[in-house]
């Protein structure tokens, strides 16, 4: 089934005035997994709306199998592609929709600011934000799309189970209160207990504690093809953040058929490399390399292939992550997540560029809690695996929703996480949990069959209101490292008269910026233009030696520099303007003329 016709049938559903599950969330007409948030066709609207400002422009880098445009937002004064450019991508993770609100709030906060604030429009005169809100509309729109089912993967079919059909086996609303979640099987073969400080949290037995496991755990749903089998191939399809070349993840479950096999993928990587004035990306992502700065290693060390940020590269980030956290305010935020085919490491290790991966929100714990950082762990099968990212690509597979055993060892501390999620939805007043409920299952007869756990899409997004916390300190955050980029000057023109009627000119270039003109990785790379810098002659100047244009070595930040030198013959009467210009897509440029003699 399409999600064109799942849409469909939705319509035609409330055309017929029939009833949508008690439990959806409806805003207008529009229905939503979490209250607030918009669909394709609202943020089509909001996208136009900004795009009125003169200071921005809205474009279509291409289109998904739905049909859904991958929008593209420019941002700056003047023409944008001749500027150094940061580009921010929201929704690579359909679960977590709340990265593409943020962009667009982040968008119209820059416009609006650049009205009435100097150092804004300062900032546009010299960057150019591109914005890509939404980067898997198809995926995000399951968000909008009940019964609500927490999913990755855009619609593309695919044989999960290898019997030559496809999609023939989702996940299904038994109980009909418009959530997928967790089914748990009373059975002596059962691995999981409950909770003993929640009986509504499923967690592995432990033998040592002389526990006997009772449940075995599953998505909701039913055997619908009869291979035994619960919901092991589900609607679709291919995850955006599992579709990249860096670290692809071949032949598993939501890679796709090949790297950057689909359209919005191929849409995002094709502008990205067109665009070499842009100089670093940062992704609203689970990958998270500003919480936790990832391991390095120095280049020599790696090989030929590099999987590990570069030791040269790694001082950088690290000043660029300070300044995030203590914009942030955040100390405790979820370890990452290993980036397989993710539009981050390809961004840093194939693109070249300065690569920022930003988790922006998660559920924050109790007050009173004093649990370190490398305590908070991902989420465990009270989600039916939907959130395992061991096997994420969308809904796992009734074998697959059960978390290995080196996943579940320490469980204490693996469910502490749970226990804030409960405590924090009481605080807020979210019902967050579906109790369990006894049903009669078709697959199980005799044993008892209970549907319940913690609602698709509510640990991974915020209510709405909390965004509006979020989008001042991005947009701080972003002004800031537009001002850290590197920055070329020609501190010295220095010409002199070597006789002959001959010349030396040596020309200084500085970087007053606080980053290198290039991350280590962009040179291993070569996806990144090098600096150059070239002298312009008057007529009847010619050089003596070499060539016009030279190549710039990279230039440390906070005052790196290189000095080149031409030799250069000016007859007597020669009284001309020289010039010298220095440039980089990824930096900018400047120039500088003079005279040998005073005109």
């Amino acid at each position: 089934m399409s999600l064109r016709r799942c849409i469909c049938t939705a319509v035609l559903l409330a055309l017929l005035g029939l009833p949508q599950p008690s439990s959806a969330i409806a805003d207008g007409n529009q229905v939503a997994a979490v209250e607030g948030y918009a669909n394709f066709d609202t943020m089509r609207i909001q996208l136009e709306g900004i795009a009125r400002s003169p200071l921005a422009k809205l474009s279509v880098l291409g289109r998904t199998r739905e049909g859904r445009e991958v929008f593209l937002l420019t941002i700056g004064k003047g023409r944008a592609d001749d500027r150094p450019g940061i580009l921010i991508i929201g929704g690579v993770d359909a679960t977590q929709l709340y990265g593409g609100e943020l962009a667009v709030r982040v968008a119209q906060q820059l416009v609006d600011r650049a009205a009435a604030d100097k150092e804004t429009a300062r900032v546009l005169r010299r960057v150019t934000f591109y914005i890509i809100p939404r980067a898997s509309p198809d995926a995000s729109e399951f968000f909008f799309i009940p019964p609500f089912e927490e999913r990755i993967t855009n619609t593309r079919p695919t044989d999960d189970d290898n019997d030559g059909r496809v999609d023939e086996d989702p996940p299904s609303d038994l109980n009909n209160d418009g959530w997928i979640t967790t089914m748990r099987v009373e059975e002596p073969t059962g691995r999981y207990v409950e909770h003993p400080d929640d009986p509504r949290l499923m967690v592995r037995a432990d033998p040592k504690k002389a526990e006997r496991g009772r449940w075995s755990l599953h998505l909701e749903g039913i055997d619908e093809d009869g291979d035994g089998q619960l919901n092991e191939d589900p609607l679709g399809g291919v995850a955006f953040d599992r579709n990249f070349t860096f670290n692809y993840p071949y032949f598993e479950t939501g890679a796709g058929p090949f790297q950057v096999s689909e359209p919005e993928t191929q849409a995002v990587a094709d502008f990205a490399s067109t665009r070499t004035n842009i100089a670093l990306v940062l992704t609203f992502s689970k990958q998270d390399n500003l919480f936790h700065l990832p391991e390095s290693e120095p280049s020599e060390k790696q090989g030929k292939i590099k999987t590990k940020l570069l030791k040269a590269d790694a001082p950088h980030l690290e000043r660029m992550a300070r300044l995030y956290r203590e914009l942030h305010a955040g100390s405790n935020a979820p370890k990452p997540t290993e980036g397989r085919g993710a539009v981050s490491d390809w961004a840093y290790f194939h693109y070249g560029r300065w690569s920022l991966a930003a988790r922006a929100w998660w559920i924050p714990p109790e007050e009173d809690t004093t649990k370190a950082d490398s305590d908070v762990s991902e989420p465990t099968a009270n989600n039916a695996g939907a959130e395992d990212e061991a096997n994420s690509a969308r809904q796992v597979t009734a074998s697959a929703a059960e978390p290995s055993r080196a996943a579940t060892s320490g469980r204490d501390e693996r469910s502490l996480d749970e226990i804030h999620a409960l405590a924090w939805f009481e605080r807020r007043g979210i019902k967050g949990f579906v109790p369990w409920e006894p049903i009669a299952h078709p697959d199980f007869p005799g044993r008892r069959v209970e549907v319940g756990g913690f609602k698709p899409y509510r640990r991974t997004n915020p209510p709405i209101d909390e965004l509006e916390r979020l989008i001042g300190k991005h947009v701080d955050f972003l002004q800031q490292i537009a001002d850290m980029l590197p920055k070329l000057r020609i501190a010295e023109v220095k010409p002199e008269p070597l006789g002959g009627n001959v010349w030396r000119v040596s020309v200084t270039v500085v970087n007053e910026g606080e980053l290198p003109t290039f991350p280590q990785m962009g040179e291993i790379s070569r996806q990144t233009q090098p600096a150059q810098v070239a002298i312009d002659l008057p007529a009847g100047a010619a050089l003596v030696t070499s060539h016009p244009r030279r190549r710039l070595p990279t230039l440390a930040g906070q005052g790196g520099h290189a000095t080149e030198t031409w030799l250069v013959r000016v007859p007597p009467a020669t009284d001309g303007k020289f010039k010298i210009r220095v440039w980089a897509p990824a930096v900018g440029s400047v120039e500088k003329a003079f005279f040998l003699r005073d005109p």
